[in-house]
């Protein structure tokens, strides 16, 4: 990508007496395809065939007075009219003294981000997508389903930061990803630097049309309490890993408005059971958060945030690693690079028959009316399916609640080895109340 008239500006421009001191310039460019599907219809008004490409720069700006720019230019202003945008850049500037920092040279490491069959798809070589559109047609047409909505995507990207300090660094990569939603029930999807192989795609597909019918049946009739529930991965990512990533960022560390303070970082006392540890690893090849560097440009490499139940440090950007003094550190870009780890995992058929009087709860509701600072909880899980002795029963439509740190110290906790996964459930006992 040719960034070299926005640069020119960025180093010559003035805007009422005042100079650009330091600037970073994260730049972004895209081609991406995609085809949806909205009640079985591929390709209508409200799911289109879209094909679009995309050039985008987010920049930080320190003026030569020490304010602030932060903010993003699309392609006209990249190519033709930086001057201009820069001039709003400064109107809109602000003090921030803890975010002049602008990184210079490094080393970065290599990792594998690019596939070529996935960027041939994100250039409109839609052949790709026509066997798993197939796929989801056939399974909906023969288990008795009626009716289905999801997409297919694909993308190749160029990706470069350039800073005033002298880095110039860039990378290419690949995305390609899909989800479908059966009946309007429950969904399912994935999404990595390239196609996930056939036989990972088909058995996903299987595992979710397997769910949707367990839910069509009620289960027989239960009393509230506590009872042992198996949190899938899903529910795992959107609401566990959530808190915990809330908590750690250094935003809410510095300001004290989350669980986790300052001088709890390296202190040694345990906020998790001992053996649970919460780490990144952007390094995974392929993986849809793999990557080479930052948006500031900090080169990328593994990260633990809590080592055997202890927080080790937050999630940090050039600003607040300032602030509260610390390093800053890599963050993860998508949950397949995020590790949630502890004592083996169970297999998931144990967990099954541990978990008999309970439930599997394979989606919530309202998380975001949840306060993450105090880790309690109590969410709608109307997509449940309870556990007998025998298996599963049935739906259960449930509220379900307790105290999220409280259950993951408890000695009750076990993680959980779903088929095709890569975040583990949890086993725990919580309070299940059906509604």
């Amino acid at each position: 990508m040719d960034l070299d008239p926005l640069v020119r500006a960025l180093r010559s421009t003035r805007v009422e007496g005042h100079a650009i001191a330091a600037w970073s310039v994260f730049a972004s460019e895209t081609s991406r395809a995609s085809v949806g599907t909205k009640d079985r219809e591929t390709g209508n008004p409200h799911a289109p065939i879209s094909l679009a490409e995309s050039l985008t720069a987010r920049y930080k700006l320190v003026w030569d007075d020490g304010r602030i720019s932060r903010g993003a230019f699309e392609r006209r202003q990249i190519e033709r009219d930086a001057e201009v945008a820069l001039a709003a850049a400064r109107a809109a500037s602000y003090d921030d003294p803890d975010a002049s920092d602008v990184l210079g040279p490094a080393a970065f490491p290599e990792v594998a981000t690019y596939d070529a069959r996935t960027a041939a798809a994100g250039r409109g070589a839609l052949d790709a997508f026509a066997p798993r559109l197939a796929s989801i047609r056939a399974r909906v047409r023969e288990r008795g389903l009626t009716t289905w909505s999801g997409s297919i995507h694909a993308a190749e990207g160029n990706s470069r930061v350039v800073t005033s300090e002298g880095l110039d660094v860039a990378a290419s990569g690949t995305s390609a990803g899909w989800s479908a939603t059966l009946d309007g029930e429950l969904g399912s999807g994935w999404s990595a630097r390239g196609f996930d192989p056939d036989d990972a795609f088909e058995g996903r597909l299987d595992r979710l049309v397997a769910f949707v019918l367990g839910l069509r049946a009620e289960a027989p009739r239960r009393a509230g309490g506590v009872v042992p529930l198996l949190l899938h991965p899903d529910v795992v990512e959107e609401y566990v890993l959530s808190v915990l990533l809330h908590n750690l960022d250094g935003t809410h560390v510095a300001h004290g408005t989350g669980a986790f303070r300052k001088e709890q970082f390296g202190a040694g006392a345990p906020v998790l059971r001992e053996d649970l540890t919460l780490r990144t690893d952007p390094l995974v090849p392929m993986a849809a958060g793999a990557y080479r560097f930052s948006q500031e440009g900090l080169p990328a490499r593994p990260c633990a945030f809590i080592e055997r139940g202890r927080l080790v440090t937050p999630l940090l950007d050039l600003k607040y690693a300032r602030r509260l003094g610390m390093a800053p550190t890599t963050a993860p870009a998508a949950m397949d690079t995020l590790f949630l780890e502890g004592a083996a995992p169970i297999a998931y058929d144990e967990a099954l028959s541990r978990a008999a009087g309970g439930g599997l709860v394979l989606n919530v509701l309202g998380v975001h009316t949840q306060d993450f600072t105090s880790g309690n909880f109590s969410l709608s899980a109307p997509q449940t399916i309870g556990i007998g002795v025998e298996g599963l029963e049935g739906r259960v439509r449930a509220t379900i609640s307790g105290s999220l740190f409280e259950l993951l110290r408890s000695d009750d906790l076990a993680l959980v080895r779903f088929p095709g996964e890569p975040t583990p459930g949890l086993l725990l006992r919580c309070r299940l109340d059906p509604v």
